[in-house]
């Protein structure tokens, strides 16, 4: 911010102060941070009386949240997308195996003398093939990962400032082949499928804070039979917190607290949940009922 610019603020700051206006800032409409950071999503269950079944051990994960504005010309409408990273992260499954020579035989590294390891990607899903079969069904299978557009409120809701989306027109789906190791042939990962059914989702938007907050709920699969249906709270960005330090306040680290320094808003109430997050030791999540700030 300029030096001009910076003495206008203050100018204008002054003088509402001293005549005593109040200005109410108006409503950006229903917006949603969509950026290549993605929301942390923690889950319940929304039926505790479903703790024993397979598919009820969802911690929650990280959310991709998209907006579109479909007919933006002539008829513009919200529309809402969730990609979860359960359905993304089964397009294909990393390992590390033993790297060869050319003759097959396994490189040693010669200051250790132990066998050079090397990451192995496997695809989980034959794109090419699909591609071969019918042009354009790849695409089709990238947005199986995601759900069908759901209609988005245009304007936060006047007493609560969220905004609904609900209508979803698929789930998000993926089915995954199993994954052997390279050379024992050992399986890694058996194939699967999985699907969310989302029935709702509400994102809170306000000048303060504009898409930063959500929740939701869906029907979760995982392909044996097995559905159970969870809640949602999410929140944007996706940070990672320390549990320990989370509960112990008189640590220094404020930002492994969710608090000052962590990114996220300072005015937002969230708490540390452990098990999620971007390295699966705790991720910062809404404490309660969305829209969730500090008293």
């Amino acid at each position: 911010m300029s030096k001009r610019i910076a003495t206008a603020v203050a100018i204008i700051g002054a003088a509402g102060v001293i005549s005593g206006c109040a200005f109410e800032q108006p409503s950006p409409g229903c917006q949603v941070q969509d950026s290549d950071v993605p929301w942390q999503a923690v889950y319940t269950l929304k039926n505790p009386a479903d703790a024993g079944k397979s598919c009820a051990n969802l911690k929650g994960e990280a959310l991709g949240l998209w907006k579109y504005v479909k007919d933006p010309l002539n008829n513009p409408t919200n529309q809402l997308v969730v990609r979860p990273s359960g359905t993304a992260s089964r397009f294909a499954f990393t390992y590390k195996a033993e790297a060869k020579n050319k003759d097959g035989t396994v490189k040693i590294d010669p200051k250790t003398g132990k066998p050079v390891m090397e990451n192995v990607t496997v695809d989980r899903v034959d794109l090419e093939a699909l591609d071969e079969e019918r042009p354009g069904q790849a695409l089709e299978v990238m947005k199986a990962a995601s759900t069908g557009p759901a209609t988005l409120a245009k304007e936060p809701n006047a007493n609560t400032g969220l905004c609904l989306a609900e209508g979803f027109t698929q789930e998000a789906k993926i089915s995954a082949s199993e994954v052997l190791h390279r050379d024992t042939k050992a399986v890694l990962v058996p194939s699967e499928t999985v699907s969310y059914k989302f029935t709702k989702v509400e994102v809170y938007s306000a000048a303060a804070a504009p898409g930063t907050q959500a929740s939701g709920e869906f029907t979760y699969s995982d392909g044996t039979g097995c559905e159970v249906e969870y809640k949602m709270l999410a929140l944007w960005p996706q940070v990672h917190c320390d549990p320990e330090a989370f509960a112990n306040p008189t640590k220094e680290n404020a930002a492994d607290r969710c608090g000052e320094g962590s990114g996220l808003n300072p005015d937002f109430d969230a708490i540390c949940v452990a098990g999620i997050g971007p390295d699966g030791d705790g991720g910062c999540v809404p404490n309660g009922m969305v829209p969730s700030f500090k008293k």
